[in-house]
């Protein structure tokens, strides 16, 4: 009988984690298809991601291969790509008006800071989002008829780390500039009545701001090199034809 007790045990133990296991890729693939229909209507641009992994009793996932296209008028192949995202949601939230996002995690990050006569294409990416906040709803979504809007967006804690930044630019005849971004860490994001789109556009304004200043800096300690080597060599002339006398 024990035997017998200890078999349907183990049985329904297996069934329990098929049905976590089906659980959890069933909410990662509607989590890529939200994330691949919503982004391009808030950005302006393509946006794929490979896969999601989610732990569904814990909120904690990760969005692997995330990559944010160029908008129009840009000629790079992708203005951010991103391997590996870790978020970890608060459950109790998703059944509110406000989804709770307690922490995000964007381990380096490449980005493609391509310059125009119309300015960069972060800066593009950024518009489009604040643009797109006063027309869709949370999420993305066009608000429904009624008027009310959709879920809000809170997140805590977000960090960026590990990125570097290439800068595409008419003066660097046809060369990208690589350098490393500082770290970001923003807090408290968003909130209630503030939809994703807001919550994108803030935080597209604060990679821009890093962005802009890790080339800006990194620009700047190039013309300094490009200065010394050009007074050296003129230095090294001077020479010959002081010698020459």
């Amino acid at each position: 009988m024990k035997k017998a007790v200890r078999a349907v045990v183990a049985a329904l133990l297996v069934l329990l984690v098929v049905c976590v296991g089906l659980v959890s890729v069933s909410l990662g693939r509607i989590i890529k298809a939200a994330v691949e229909t919503a982004g391009p209507r808030v950005l302006g641009a393509s946006v794929t991601l490979d896969s999601v992994t989610l732990a569904p009793w814990s909120g904690r996932g990760t969005l692997h291969g995330l990559l944010l296209g160029n908008p129009e008028g840009f000629k790079g192949a992708h203005a951010v790509k991103i391997g590996e995202v870790s978020v970890t949601v608060r459950l109790s939230s998703l059944m509110t008006d406000m989804i709770v996002v307690d922490r995000i995690v964007v381990r380096a990050p490449e980005i493609s800071y391509e310059m125009s006569a119309g300015g960069s294409n972060l800066a593009r990416l950024q518009k489009n989002a604040e643009g797109s906040s006063s027309s869709l709803g949370a999420g993305g979504a066009k608000p429904p008829a009624d008027g009310k809007g959709g879920k809000s967006i809170f997140i805590k804690d977000l960090l960026v780390t590990g990125g570097r930044v290439g800068l595409s630019a008419p003066g660097l005849g046809g060369k990208d500039l690589v350098v490393a971004m500082p770290d970001v860490h923003l807090t408290e994001l968003g909130g209630k009545g503030r939809s994703s789109s807001e919550v994108a556009a803030q935080v597209l304004r604060e990679l821009t701001g890093a962005a802009g200043k890790a080339v800006s800096g990194a620009g700047s300690k190039s013309l300094e090199a490009a200065a010394g080597a050009a007074a050296k060599a003129l230095g090294s002339l001077g020479g010959l034809f002081k010698g020459g006398k």
